[in-house]
């Protein structure tokens, strides 16, 4: 099974079996997937939800980029906003959007701000246009179709034109 299918599977499971989800997202070897899989247990694992997203953020950390190390996280983000985690979502985001400035080259950076602009839309408003003054301040002047294109759909998200992409289903 791939890490995508297990993945996957965990997420799926998370919803009923949170504790079974839980042991097959800690057997996913790619911390990309673990990372994702540990974000939706967190959410569906009421009392744990916070150590849960820890183990999240510790799996997205054994990436092997920035871009990586940055980006996946929006999920951990995600899932402690819909968990009603708030206050520690949002300062979870304030460290990535710092932390972002690390993640080149800037084509890249466009695109992790862009998912933590998507995270950002589970939390507040102002959560939201943070991330994006900063994605507008990085991107301004680069052509980058990455880069336009990371601009272009933020600003349809903040004109309401766009919704953001779920990260669950």
């Amino acid at each position: 099974m791939t890490a995508t299918n297990q993945r996957d599977q965990v997420c799926r499971l998370a919803k009923s079996r949170p504790d079974l989800a839980l042991e097959k997202a800690r057997e996913i070897t790619e911390p990309w997937f673990r990372a994702q899989a540990l974000a939706c247990v967190a959410r569906h694992t009421a009392g744990k939800t916070v150590a849960i997203a820890n183990e999240a953020a510790r799996a997205a950390l054994l990436c092997d980029d920035a871009y990586k190390q940055t980006a996946v996280r929006a999920w951990e983000i995600a899932a402690l906003a819909e968990a009603g985690v708030v206050a520690e979502a949002s300062r979870r985001l304030r460290e990535l959007v710092k932390a972002s400035a690390a993640v080149v080259p800037l084509a890249s950076r466009a695109e992790a701000l862009f998912l933590l602009l998507q995270a950002a839309a589970c939390l507040s408003s102002g959560d939201r246009q943070s991330v994006h003054q900063v994605l507008q301040q990085a991107c301004a002047h680069d052509g980058h179709w990455r880069c336009q294109r990371a601009l272009r759909d933020a600003q349809r998200i903040e004109n309401g034109e766009q919704a953001p992409r779920p990260f669950f289903q």
